[in-house]
């Protein structure tokens, strides 16, 4: 294909930027609570993140699929600009949880509008986008890493709140490459130069609900009977989506009261941040993979990642896992993570028993569940910290 690599790299950045401040939120969410005074309400935090998520999706999937893809790329943008900047002089929790919304909502929308653009490219396009919300959280790991270092140990509020600001400011020129990305660096496909899914060696044009999708035309019925079709063909999938988000969600909460508090806020890097850092680490590694190996069987992710989860909140109470194991337990939770979001999203792209006319509302239904697993993985954690887990 003409423009494969470049669309590579375009697809990659976007993945990249979309879920950069996303990633930012969740790697300073012990921070940003701390810096309120609300070392219990991290998981307020978490909350904040996906609190309008699955609105954003279903607006997006229901009322959207008619707008152009330029326009909605545009609007992500402006969130992301309104959310970074919020969260930066946030001057209560309370507010600064508003813009984390936004931030989050900013996520949501522009991943399910990239994964639906994704059907306009080969399957394994999957793997671009996959790989830059992988390399996103390393990077926004990474960022609040430095920054933290930069501070030194401290536990006092001003400097917690200095940390926040300038971590978040300091992404904004990201909005620019984001935008870059996708008005200059992607090239849409054209007719003579689209793979088929089956096959890259055989060709076929777009069909003209794909072509006018390009153009802002698209004209789409969306029918009680059409989602009934369609979660028939997605519940498994939507389901093992939603139980991983869950799992790990809780499992990565957990880090943030893993040891005595007195190791927290302290060194470089500070312990919470560190393994944020090497749950990204993992979550990258693993939605890098799609090209070199396939997981149908998604479901043995879901339980794995369940007995994660079982692991680590025991840990939160008896402390009994070495300090010295925490990160390479913490890169197992992302692996499990990073490869259940990739081969599910790869076998929606891939395997013909999607339709084609379907297939972006089959994605647009699945993603929903991410957001599902998040919010219910932030109140399980939520009130295991305010009841059983409050005074470990």
């Amino acid at each position: 294909m003409e423009h494969s690599l470049r669309n590579w790299i375009g697809l990659f950045l976007l993945g990249s930027i979309n879920n950069l401040p996303y990633v930012i939120v969740t790697s300073a969410a012990k921070t940003i609570a701390d810096s309120f005074g609300k070392k219990n309400d991290v998981g307020l935090v978490f909350g904040a993140n996906v609190a309008l998520s699955v609105i954003v999706k279903a607006i997006n999937g229901l009322f959207l699929l008619k707008v152009s893809y330029w326009i909605r790329y545009v609007v992500n943008a402006m969130l992301m600009i309104i959310g970074l900047i919020g969260v930066a002089f946030a001057f209560d929790f309370w507010f600064a949880l508003v813009c984390i919304v936004v931030v989050g909502s900013s996520a949501a929308f522009g991943e399910n509008v990239a994964l639906g653009y994704l059907r306009l490219f080969p399957s394994k396009c999957v793997n671009a986008w996959s790989s830059g919300t992988g390399m996103a959280g390393v990077l926004g790991s990474a960022i609040y890493i430095i920054f933290g270092c930069s501070i030194g140990e401290s536990n006092d509020k001003s400097q917690l709140k200095t940390l926040t600001k300038y971590a978040f400011l300091l992404t904004l020129p990201a909005v620019a490459v984001y935008l870059i990305a996708y008005f200059v660096i992607i090239k849409a496909p054209k007719t003579d130069d689209t793979f088929h899914r089956g096959d890259p060696s055989i060709q076929k044009p777009l069909n003209e609900e794909e072509r006018s999708l390009l153009h802002g035309a698209l004209t789409v019925e969306s029918t009680l009977h059409r989602l009934r079709r369609c979660w028939g063909l997605v519940w498994w999938l939507s389901l093992n989506l939603c139980a991983v988000y869950l799992f790990e969600y809780v499992a990565q909460g957990c880090a943030s009261k893993v040891r005595p508090a007195s190791e927290y806020n302290k060194g470089c890097p500070e312990l919470f941040a560190a393994l944020s850092f090497c749950y990204q680490a993992g979550v990258f590694v693993s939605r890098s993979s799609v090209q070199l190996f396939q997981i149908k069987r998604v479901e043995v992710l879901s339980v794995l990642q369940f007995l994660n989860m079982v692991l680590w909140i025991f840990d939160v109470h008896y402390k009994f896992i070495p300090v010295y194991l925490l990160p390479a337990l913490m890169i197992y939770v992302g692996l499990l993570g990073g490869a259940s979001y990739v081969n599910i999203f790869y076998l929606l792209l891939h395997e013909d028993k999607y339709p084609e006319e379907d297939r972006e509302f089959c994605i647009n239904i699945v993603s929903l569940f991410i957001t599902g697993g998040i919010v219910l993985g932030t109140a399980l954690e939520t009130v295991l910290f305010n009841t059983v887990l409050e005074s470990d």
